[in-house]
């Protein structure tokens, strides 16, 4: 039997990123093609932005923080989070999509880290005081999300707050993507940029199996997906 092949995150992304311009040449920044109309939030780009800075980024995000961003794509919430943050960590699979960010916003209080797909090793431990996972966590499986939230807690200091969000397969919209997709995912094979199965119900097992304080639920914002604003477990002093 040949051996199982592994979800590609960081080829796939890399390939997304290399034929970007040529299907969206009208745009500025590798990401702007998503305005978050699939998700049922926005019809265009700058109220998708607003609504994000407004429910995910303003109420959280101090200017004496650092943030972690994982999966910062082409940098469209990176440039967010450094309207209100001191820092930015931007954390990616993909060099290609690291290389995108930074060509957008430099290096002034903004350091890159290329992950690995498995461990969060290239990120210092306890660097962050926040971390901020957006239009990211769509994508990965949910063994592999759960496998990040194991490691996440020994990045973060401070208030550890993370701000998460995910599909949400069994809301009327996510389950449209579902029924778009499932083709191209049999025998457990699929494009990592395809969406992943998963749920609140998942979303909330994991968070308290692994100690995670849960301050909001967000089903609402994003009719299609949920988005989380919880605390992770302090490490016990070593």
């Amino acid at each position: 039997m040949p051996p199982p092949v592994p979800l590609d995150y960081a080829g796939d992304w890399d390939r997304y990123a290399a034929t970007w311009r040529s299907r969206h040449p009208g745009l500025d920044h590798l990401g702007d093609e998503w305005v978050g109309r699939a998700a049922g939030a926005a019809t265009h780009l700058d109220a998708y932005l607003s609504l994000i800075e407004r429910h995910f980024i303003a109420p959280y995000v101090r200017p004496d923080q650092n943030v972690l961003e994982i999966g910062v794509g082409g940098g469209k919430t990176a440039a967010l989070l450094l309207r209100h943050a001191r820092r930015l960590l931007a954390a990616d699979v993909s060099q290609r999509m690291l290389d995108a960010t930074a060509a957008r916003l430099g290096h002034e209080r903004v350091s890159y880290h290329k992950l690995d797909g498995l461990t969060l090793d290239a990120i210092p431990p306890a660097s962050a005081d926040l971390c901020f996972c957006y239009d990211t966590l769509v994508h990965i499986d949910a063994i592999d999300i759960f496998n990040y939230l194991i490691r996440l807690p020994r990045l973060l200091k401070g208030e550890r707050l993370c701000v998460l969000h995910h599909t949400n397969t069994c809301s009327e919209l996510g389950w449209q993507k579902f029924l778009s997709e499932w083709q191209r995912k049999l025998h457990a094979t699929r494009p990592a940029t395809t969406f992943s199965l998963m749920t609140p119900e998942i979303m909330e097992k994991f968070l308290r199996h692994l100690g995670y304080e849960i301050l909001l639920r967000d089903t609402t914002t994003l009719p299609r997906d949920c988005v989380w604003i919880c605390r992770a477990p302090a490490l016990p002093p070593t």
